[in-house]
């Protein structure tokens, strides 16, 4: 795991006052970490996809100034964008190996109890 931090870039950012609380609570809405939830903000301003960009008519550059219908007909456009994109990648993936599918871990603090008494 050290490994991987290492690789990833790391960048201190101040944020303007209120800004850390939207960010927090949509995060939370969205279920990701604060850091994710900016990751995924910055390849939407930027139009990327994966290690892609997308065309320049679809990165969130353009929506500076625009009225709001034209940033989120932009958005829209941009987003069918890219779930196509990903589709026809996932459709070209080879199929999964369900062979040996991981376990599913418990959910429920019963669950949790009822496998502690199973491995005693």
């Amino acid at each position: 795991m050290n490994e991987k931090r290492a690789l990833n870039d790391k960048f201190m950012l101040r944020l303007p006052d209120g800004m850390r609380e939207q960010i927090k609570e949509s995060a939370a809405k969205n279920s990701r970490s604060m850091n994710a939830e900016i990751v995924v903000a910055l390849e939407l301003y930027f139009g990327i996809v994966g290690d892609e960009r997308t065309p320049e008519h679809q990165t969130g550059q353009n929506l500076v100034g625009l009225p709001e219908e034209e940033q989120l007909r932009k958005i829209i456009a941009g987003s069918a964008h890219t779930m196509y994109q990903e589709i026809k990648r996932a459709l070209r993936a080879p199929e999964p190996d369900l062979s040996n599918p991981p376990d599913i871990p418990p959910r429920t603090d019963e669950e949790l109890e009822q496998l502690r008494k199973e491995t005693e």
